[in-house]
């Protein structure tokens, strides 16, 4: 039962590594992008698109990090269908 817990604590703990880690490089090269615009053509404000697509994914990974766990519970689940019966 240790065994299982410390399992589950290792994947949470490398869960949110990589979460930090995406939100880290958008991060670093968003910026880049803008940089770039302002450095070369400006007429057309072509990286509002990758930085709210990326954002989106960002927002995504976030809620499956930090929320995952309470909506896509098989725990949770079980105990939500005990108390309806």
């Amino acid at each position: 039962m240790n065994s299982l817990i410390d399992q589950q604590i290792i994947e949470r703990a490398r869960r949110k590594v990589g979460f930090k880690i995406h939100f880290t490089v958008f991060l670093l090269l968003t910026p880049v992008n803008w940089i770039i615009w302002f450095l070369t053509d400006t007429t057309y404000l072509w990286p509002v698109w990758p930085t709210l697509g990326w954002g989106i994914g960002i927002m995504f990974h976030w809620l499956g990090v930090f929320h995952g766990d309470k909506f896509f519970s098989v725990s949770n689940e079980i105990e939500r269908m005990k108390h309806r019966e």
